[in-house]
């Protein structure tokens, strides 16, 4: 669809709508972390879904139509490996803090290109490989200097679920990028809300139990579970103004402003082993996600890959 705007233009605006969803992205990680030292990571997984829940079936009344359900399959991997990957993030930044958890998981688009190389037969480039192996050792420097564990080289359960968010997003960024041709955005979501819905359920009021919200507690979940739908639907519309390859580079502001929210809001350590893990991290999914500028192609907003495994 021919628009009134250049094609500079549309790609600044798609940048800093990503921006923007990058700042909503790192506040929210930044709150997780501090709600979970009153509730369960598996608690916020809930409340996050039940959100994204109730958001979703608030939008398919407004425009009067039901989700897309064709690829019925696709869209319950989509769910389960998102749904993994939301449960390992939250344990993650409850026991590392925000900022090692979220360099972490946002390792993902690099697990998506091994990923996509496997099922999608896409072949990785070059750059993707090298990217993978940078990002890889700084997975492992993050993961190792992290202040939970009482022995130094020696990972804990935070950062094997970091690893794991991010290695389960990259397997739900393959799966969404099989259904984005013909499935629209809202019912992806809605899959991922859906199924994280009936897993978290059973998990908060059977396993963990359910800690008791009084109203600033609950004002505060609020406000997290707002916080990652309009980052994902901001990412949503500023995907249909810029390539994939842009919009994704532009999403690593979000490890580095939930570090930089979390060392100064809520005084989280920073080590210098972690400081170059993270860079290595930032700089390989950078160096991974490089491509040659090529024509932008306009997409709509309906149907644009989202950050939709966060």
């Amino acid at each position: 669809m021919t628009t009134g705007y250049s094609r500079a233009v549309q790609s600044r605006r798609g940048t800093w709508l990503i921006v923007l969803s990058s700042i909503f992205f790192a506040v929210m990680a930044v709150l997780a972390r501090h709600l979970s030292k009153q509730v369960p990571a598996f608690q916020l997984s809930f409340i996050r879904f039940a959100i994204g829940s109730v958001a979703m079936g608030l939008v398919f009344i407004a425009r009067r139509e039901g989700p897309d359900l064709r690829h019925p399959r696709k869209l319950l991997l989509r769910g389960l490996f998102g749904t993994g990957a939301v449960l390992t993030y939250f344990v993650a930044i409850q026991r590392l803090g925000s900022g090692p958890a979220t360099v972490l998981n946002y390792c993902s688009p690099l697990y998506a290109a091994l990923f996509a190389s496997l099922f999608l037969n896409e072949r990785p480039s070059g750059p993707a490989r090298v990217g993978l192996g940078i990002a890889t050792i700084g997975a492992a420097l993050v993961t190792w200097a992290t202040g939970e564990f009482s022995t130094p080289l020696e990972p804990g359960l935070g950062g094997l679920a970091g690893i794991a968010s991010g290695a389960l997003g990259g397997a739900a960024i393959t799966v969404i990028r099989s259904l984005r041709h013909d499935t629209n955005a809202f019912t992806v979501f809605s899959a991922f809300s859906g199924v994280g819905l009936l897993i978290s359920t059973p998990l908060v009021f059977g396993v963990v139990g359910w800690v008791p919200l009084d109203g600033e507690l609950a004002w505060q979940c609020l406000v997290m579970g707002l916080l990652s739908i309009g980052g994902q639907l901001l990412f949503t519309w500023g995907m249909g103004y810029t390539t994939a390859a842009s919009g994704s580079a532009t999403t690593q502001l979000v490890p580095v402003l939930a570090w930089v929210l979390g060392v100064s809001v809520l005084h989280e350590p920073l080590g210098l082993l972690s400081a170059l893990g993270a860079l290595l991290c930032v700089g390989g999914v950078l160096l991974g996600l490089w491509k040659p500028t090529g024509p932008l192609v306009r997409q709509s907003p309906s149907t644009a890959t989202a950050d939709e495994q966060r």
